[in-house]
């Protein structure tokens, strides 16, 4: 999954196959036809998330308490600004 993270207004969205904007309207993206690469503009941030970390916490999680007080962990990262399938225009 990609998100975008906008550094000005601090939103951050899903990208989606139409184009989404964040709360500023500085930062926009959204996934091409093929649902894998993604295009993105302004000062937005790439974001990407393991789907299979994302869905191992998912299974994991009983909307209960962990007696931490934390919920469960998954993997997130950064994205360079460009990548094989992530591509940033201008």
């Amino acid at each position: 999954m990609k998100l975008l993270f906008c550094p000005h207004c601090h939103d951050m969205r899903k990208l989606m196959a139409e184009s989404t904007f964040c709360k500023c309207r500085k930062s926009s993206g959204y996934y091409k036809e093929d649902g894998l690469h993604a295009v993105y503009r302004g000062a937005a941030i790439p974001v990407g998330v393991s789907n299979m970390s994302f869905v191992g916490a998912l299974s994991k999680d009983k909307r209960g308490k962990r007696p931490d007080g934390l919920g469960h962990r998954f993997v997130a990262f950064i994205l360079p600004k460009s990548t094989s399938t992530v591509t940033m225009k201008k």
